[in-house]
């Protein structure tokens, strides 16, 4: 019998209640960080406005059942987006050839606090700043050059942790680590007592060692130009 693609994500995601108002608020943070309508609720799943030349809407679900497929069947334009807490496989099977499945990402979530943030390395720098909704941390070297970068949205009690970066040839110096805890410190004013990302196959292996957990799986499709 071929194996359930999503079967080693159920039970995790069954336990955390990975469902729509959890997406909700992470599609929040998303939207706030980047000054875009928030999140609506639209045919069984949510929708952005996102309007840009390369992105005009992204429609979220927590699966990729009838909703996500009666949503994929009105969509003709291009540069529309879907995204579904499922395996990339399963999206695959729940979509005609012609929509574009990107690489895997996971949605992780972290209750508790990750720690006084530690010194930087030696010979770096960090700023403060916001852009739109989000609290920005910028780190650069002594020279001035951009070394890593992340945002951190907070809305309600969600702090929502968004485009964690950090530049070669500055990786593995542990500016990683020092930008999340410097980032968890912003959102700890803000009394949360749930953070939320989507991280990259490169950056859940960081997050899982800062004490986050994988919820699901967090797959696009993209109807691209043809």
């Amino acid at each position: 019998m071929p194996q359930d693609p999503d079967a080693a994500f159920t039970t995790v995601a069954r336990v955390t209640h990975v469902d729509v108002h959890l997406l909700e608020r992470w599609l929040t943070g998303w939207s706030l960080a980047r000054g875009l309508p928030p999140p609506r609720h639209h045919g069984g799943g949510l929708v952005v406005d996102v309007g840009w030349p390369d992105q005009l809407r992204r429609h979220v679900f927590v699966d990729a059942g009838c909703a996500l497929r009666e949503c994929a069947a009105q969509i003709h334009a291009p540069c529309v987006y879907l995204k579904a807490a499922v395996d990339p496989d399963r999206l695959r099977l729940a979509l005609p050839a012609h929509w574009q499945i990107e690489a895997a990402r996971y949605l992780m979530l972290h209750r508790t606090t990750m720690g006084a943030p530690g010194a930087l390395p030696a010979g770096y720098f960090a700023s403060i700043g916001a852009h739109y909704g989000a609290s920005v941390i910028r780190v650069v070297d002594a020279a001035g050059q951009a070394a890593a970068i992340g945002r951190v949205v907070v809305h309600g009690t969600t702090a929502v942790f968004d485009r964690i970066e950090t530049f070669a040839p500055h990786q593995r110096q542990g500016l990683g680590s020092a930008l999340m805890a410097a980032l968890d410190a912003l959102a700890q004013q803000g009394g949360v007592s749930e953070r939320l990302l989507v991280a990259t196959e490169a950056g859940r292996a960081l997050y899982l060692a800062l004490g986050w957990r994988v919820l699901a799986p967090y797959s696009t499709a993209v109807l691209a130009t043809r």
